[in-house]
């Protein structure tokens, strides 16, 4: 079987609010990226389960898919069943993800699909526990990005210099390319995005503001500090 066959017939997974089984996943052109980029050398891990845990059997990868609907494991081992696609190098688990990457052991990570929960935090989790294990050089596909934890996950990876877009599939699908290690690590005043974004204001006129500026300062933040006053300077109409 080949993308272009699953796609005419894929797995019913998911159930819908009628309670019927049904196609939902990644769209064609995302599929067909992941399975272009994608070989039996590879070690892939994703947080969900649907036609995307086909598409890395169907590569041979030594995949890690976690779930915590138990019935979804089974229609896909079904569905591979009846279409002679081997699951032998498939680890499932059936359990949250926040229960299961904590304390999960695997190989450097080629890509990582994140396409679980939806709901705060949980894409935000399954980022913080698998973007170290992700090699350098590997890619996280970052699915559901028009919902507003997936878009403020894209938005966070745009900001962050260990982070390049490498394929932009809006509005649904950012998938980006690990350049270095460490975002996850961060306190926020080395977030762009946290910082830029932040309700609290620097006041001139109030005592926590030489307070403020002295701690980034003994941090060695200068490119925060100096943002702000560029800020501030820039509203006062004045060369920033």
């Amino acid at each position: 079987m080949d993308l272009t066959r699953l796609l005419q017939n894929p797995p019913r997974v998911q159930r819908n609010g009628q309670g019927q089984f049904v196609e939902m996943g990644l769209t064609e052109e995302v599929l067909d990226f992941i399975s272009q980029r994608i070989d039996a050398s590879a070690c892939t891990l994703e947080t969900g389960c649907g036609v995307s845990t086909v598409v890395f059997a169907l590569a041979g990868t030594r995949h890690i898919c976690i779930t915590p609907a138990e019935h979804e494991i089974q229609r896909i081992r079904d569905y591979c069943l009846a279409e002679n696609i081997s699951v032998d190098e498939v680890a499932f688990y059936a359990d949250s993800s926040e229960n299961v990457l904590p304390a999960l052991e695997c190989e450097p990570l080629d890509m990582v699909l994140i396409d679980g929960r939806h709901g705060f935090p949980a894409p935000f989790i399954d980022f913080y526990y698998t973007a170290a294990k992700l090699k350098i050089d590997g890619l996280l596909v970052v699915d559901d990005t028009w919902l507003w934890t997936g878009e403020i996950l894209k938005k966070v990876l745009l900001s962050e210099p260990e982070w390049q877009l490498e394929a932009d599939f809006a509005p649904r699908t950012a998938v980006f390319r690990k350049r270095a290690e460490g975002t996850q690590a961060k306190e926020w005043t080395q977030q762009e995005f946290v910082v830029n974004n932040s309700a609290f204001k620097l006041n001139e006129n109030s005592p926590s503001y030489f307070a403020t500026a002295a701690r980034y300062l003994k941090r060695g933040e200068f490119s925060v500090l100096g943002r702000k006053i560029a800020k501030k300077l820039s509203r006062a109409g004045r060369p920033a």
